[in-house]
């Protein structure tokens, strides 16, 4: 079963991003009536946060913001919140090598290739333009596979090319560590993680220590992509609301919500493989597609982002 890009309501064609519905019009399949399950559960839920968002006014003030934005961003007001505090890209460039322009330009065809936009050729030209200025902005990154998707969602909800590139930049070059040589800030995080689910999610950590496989094999797409093309877009959007807001903590909290929907599975499986399948298996889960009860689940957890920072810290003492 494929990750459902579609975001809108089950009787149209495309969406507002620009994504067609994954299946037919006549077609009575479990994956349709899922996504009509969960679309008809979260419509109310979009309409009364657009009518208390309208009512309030939290863009103005500061105490009630937070709450607002963790309860979902109207779309409306979605790319004036990601671009609350971006600052615009550095003025310093740098030369980019070819074998980095040419991987860019091997994937541009393959970014979301159903999106009515992102296959334009013109707009395949702006998503090319925003790879290439992350290229050169950032030297230690070049490209990235998997960040062709990361600035396809960030072009389609903010719908203006410096602006896109700008924010792009930033969120990259705020984790630039994950995308480097060595991939040090990825290891990184991925040990921190590893602790907090000793803590969160012990029978998982026993199952995956036993099973001698990392975090890194099999999630390290999460954090990567920040989710893009792991969960719905829906899930997605709301997430990326919170991280943009909020910082890195929301990598951490989504991805113990998430392991622990499957931990009884997990605790059952007998090889790598069905644990493989098993977290393949996530992104078209109840638990990610029912995307509210996902960010409150993450809300209520008692993971913040001091403690993210000391154990980083402790983790960059073993990291090497």
């Amino acid at each position: 079963m494929e990750i459902w890009h579609f975001t809108g309501p089950p009787g149209s064609d495309i969406d507002d991003l620009g994504f067609i519905r994954p299946w037919s019009q006549y077609e009575k399949s479990e994956t349709r009536q899922n996504y009509e399950d969960w679309y008809a559960s979260y419509l109310p839920i979009v309409v009364r946060r657009r009518s208390r968002w309208e009512k309030e006014n939290p863009r103005s003030n500061i105490h009630l913001l937070q709450r607002f934005v963790r309860k979902g961003i109207p779309h409306i007001y979605r790319k004036d919140l990601w671009l609350r505090n971006c600052p615009a890209r550095p003025n310093e460039k740098f030369e980019v090598p070819d074998d980095v322009v040419k991987a860019i330009r091997l994937d541009l065809p393959r970014t979301f290739p159903d999106n009515r936009f992102l296959k334009n050729e013109k707009t395949q030209k702006v998503l090319g333009r925003a790879l290439f200025a992350l290229a050169e902005h950032i030297p230690s990154i070049g490209y990235c596979q998997g960040l062709n998707f990361v600035a396809g969602i960030i072009l389609l909800v903010i719908n203006d090319e410096q602006k896109s590139i700008d924010l792009f930049i930033h969120l990259i070059s705020q984790r630039k560590d994950y995308y480097g040589h060595n991939m040090i800030g990825l290891r990184r995080d991925l040990y921190v993680l590893h602790i907090l689910m000793r803590e969160f999610c012990p029978r998982i950590i026993v199952v995956l220590e036993k099973s001698d496989i990392g975090l890194e094999l099999l999630i390290g797409k999460w954090f990567l992509c920040m989710f893009v093309e792991s969960l719905p877009l829906e899930t997605v959007l709301r997430i990326w609301d919170c991280l943009i807001y909020e910082g890195d903590v929301w990598l951490f909290k989504v991805s113990i919500i998430l392991f622990r929907s499957v931990a009884n599975q997990i605790s059952e499986a007998k090889s790598i493989d069905q644990i493989l399948t098993i977290i393949q298996s996530i992104g078209t889960s109840k638990c990610s597609l029912y995307c509210h009860q996902l960010i409150i689940k993450c809300a209520n957890l008692s993971i913040t982002g001091n403690r993210i920072e000391e154990l980083r810290a402790e983790a960059e003492k073993i990291i090497v």
